[in-house]
């Protein structure tokens, strides 16, 4: 465990959005833009409509049932931190804490978020040794993390499924063409038992789990703000955020940064592909072709 020792300041800011590409945007704009040094460490929170999140190094054909996906209106997104693929919905709580790298310490932020949660509802929540979160008993994962870290700065991200439908989550979860393609890209591991909140207690729901951690947060430092943010807003007015947004929405982002990867068709026969282009075509890959 890192020491855990009082900040001076802090800013809790909760995003108005429920739209995945805006809050991500505006999260990689904090990490680039904010000077957590002079500034102070922030706490951002928000939840997505229906979404399922790869990882920076993932591959979206491996991870994501995409035509069930797309069939449901569930958005399919890369992030700019590395790790697995989650699903997010509205009964699913996302909490991002930007600091120093100095600082960057995922034990001591899921201990206070645990324990919080665990006073709050009549829950049993126990973060593990690959730094997600399990409802016991049962040991079913409840939320999934990720990081990244550049220039100094860090930030800790994760998931908090209050309330879930886990069959749209399993199906969302399960790529037809998994077993079909061979790749270097990073692999999720997929939990034995998932849960949420409400299997245990009926009355947690999202906004009472984040006075809980904005509460718990705030007791960590000497001074501490909270601010309600228009993200869809910021998004339109900030060029910055805008290219961020764009670039997070297009085809080159979601499928293209995939690492190279070997797809083998029903006939045996093997298609090369890298940047999400068939080599000697550079047609957009599809498992159809």
């Amino acid at each position: 465990m890192c020491s855990i020792s009082r900040g001076k300041l802090s800013t809790v800011l909760k995003s108005t959005s429920s739209c995945i590409f805006e809050n991500l945007a505006y999260e990689e704009h904090i990490f680039r833009t904010h000077n957590v040094a002079q500034n102070g460490e922030i706490l951002l929170m928000w939840s997505n409509r229906p979404a399922v999140v790869i990882g920076r190094h993932q591959n979206p054909w491996i991870e994501v049932n995409i035509p069930y996906a797309n069939k449901n209106n569930i958005q399919i997104v890369r992030r700019h931190s590395g790790g697995g693929t989650v699903y997010h919905d509205l009964g699913n709580l996302n909490i991002s804490l930007l600091t120093t790298h100095a600082q960057h310490c995922r034990p001591k932020n899921l201990k206070f978020i645990s324990d919080a949660l665990n006073q709050q509802f009549s829950v049993k929540i126990v973060p593990n040794k690959r730094d997600d979160m399990e409802l016991h008993p049962g040991e079913r994962k409840c939320s999934g993390t990720a990081a990244r870290i550049a220039r100094g700065q860090a930030y800790h991200h994760l998931t908090l499924l209050v309330g879930a439908d886990l069959q749209v989550l399993s199906k969302s979860l399960k790529s037809p063409w998994r077993d079909k393609i061979e790749s270097n890209a990073t692999r999720s591991v997929r939990a034995p038992a998932v849960g949420f909140l409400k299997q245990d207690d009926a009355n947690a729901n999202v906004e009472q789990s984040k006075l809980a951690i904005v509460e718990a947060y705030r007791k960590l430092f000497e001074e501490s703000h909270i601010k309600t943010v228009n993200v869809a807003e910021e998004v339109k007015k900030n060029a910055e955020i805008s290219k961020i947004f764009d670039e997070l929405k297009a085809w080159k982002w979601i499928y293209g940064k995939s690492p190279k990867f070997q797809y083998s068709r029903e006939n045996k026969s093997i298609i090369e592909v890298k940047d999400g282009l068939v080599l000697d075509t550079n047609q957009q890959f599809s498992p159809d072709l």
